[in-house]
């Protein structure tokens, strides 16, 4: 066993667990230190504290810190982490009387900030504002309260801590791949001139690149990712880059076609496209290069603008019958 320390993925196995562990020892001591410091609080003479309580409750973070360094795997660790946070949420039957309607007030608050559905919130309010106003009357029903507050905003931090982790993981995916279909769109339209079809191979990658930063702009809000949409995106990463391109292609042949006949300074798309595989000798050859690129990005990142070339092509028209027989205009004279 002792050789197999210097095994690669021995090593880096060992290692993620050590890092692990450390993260749970420090999650368990902020457990820690979140009880011990509502337990220092001043409070009136006539709030006592359960000391028994608290006695229990730091007896069991210690265990659960003894059984956190002699882990031996990960998923162990996660299991001790939570039990510490669970442990942690009793501080809220620590605080002091005078406390308690300022401390859950203060947690909905900043529930609230953290931008998690507004529902949720005002369930929040509506279910513990009336017993945490009454904690001089029954400060045990109060606290309790509280800790179901505590409770909430815990859960409230995994899945806003989830969210960002998963939306940083996509937006340097989507972002990568963006960044690589582009280099090879500029070198596919750069070589076109040799080798004519790499022309659409270019314009096929600078669409999958526009649609890669269009879908970073459709990632779900965390309201809307309580509904699965956040599970199912990665999905349609794929799925969705390859339709931005090909709908990105179809709608550089409708520009090349002249379609849609939109012209710069007397230069069209279809200009552009031509240059592209021309001899380099042309001037202006590289601005034009990078015109066919920018275009066919915009048409991967926007579906708004295919669906205007579609349009185009197709032609919005009324009905043969209302054309024929228009509404008769009404009359302007008063009767």
């Amino acid at each position: 066993m002792s050789a197999l320390r210097w095994l690669p993925g021995a090593a880096r196995t060992k290692w993620k667990l050590e890092e692990r562990r450390a993260e749970a020892l420090s999650s368990i001591t902020g457990d820690r230190v979140h009880v011990q410091l509502m337990a220092q609080r001043p409070r009136k003479p006539d709030d006592p504290q359960n000391d028994a309580l608290l006695a229990r409750v730091l007896a069991q973070i210690d265990d659960i810190e003894q059984k956190a360094r002699n882990a031996a795997h990960a998923d162990e660790l996660d299991d001790l982490k939570a039990d510490g946070v669970l442990q942690g949420l009793f501080a809220a039957y620590f605080c002091p009387v005078d406390d308690i309607q300022d401390e859950g007030t203060l947690v909905i608050d900043n529930l609230e900030g953290w931008g998690i559905p507004k529902s949720a919130v005002r369930k929040l309010r509506e279910l513990f504002t009336d017993r945490l106003k009454n904690a001089s009357k029954n400060p045990e029903n109060a606290r309790s309260a509280l800790h179901a507050i505590f409770s909430e905003q815990d859960s409230w931090s995994d899945y806003v801590d989830g969210y960002a982790d998963s939306s940083k993981s996509y937006h340097w995916q989507l972002g990568g791949i963006a960044i690589i279909l582009v280099l090879l769109s500029m070198t596919a339209l750069y070589c076109a001139r040799y080798f004519s079809p790499l022309l659409w191979l270019g314009l096929f990658f600078a669409g999958g690149a526009g649609s890669s930063i269009g879908t970073v702009a459709k990632l779900p809000a965390l309201d809307e990712s309580l509904s699965g949409e956040l599970d199912t995106f990665e999905r349609r990463i794929f799925s969705g880059t390859v339709a931005g391109a090909i709908a990105s292609l179809i709608g550089c042949a409708f520009l090349g076609w002249g379609v849609f006949p939109v012209a710069i300074q007397n230069q069209t798309f279809t200009d552009a496209l031509n240059a592209c595989a021309a001899p380099s000798t042309l001037p202006g050859s590289a601005v034009k290069i990078l015109i066919a690129l920018g275009v066919a990005m915009i048409l991967g990142f926007s579906e708004r603008t295919l669906h205007s070339l579609e349009r185009r092509l197709l032609g919005v028209h009324k009905p043969e019958e209302e054309r024929r027989f228009p509404e008769p205009r009404k009359s302007s004279r008063k009767s």
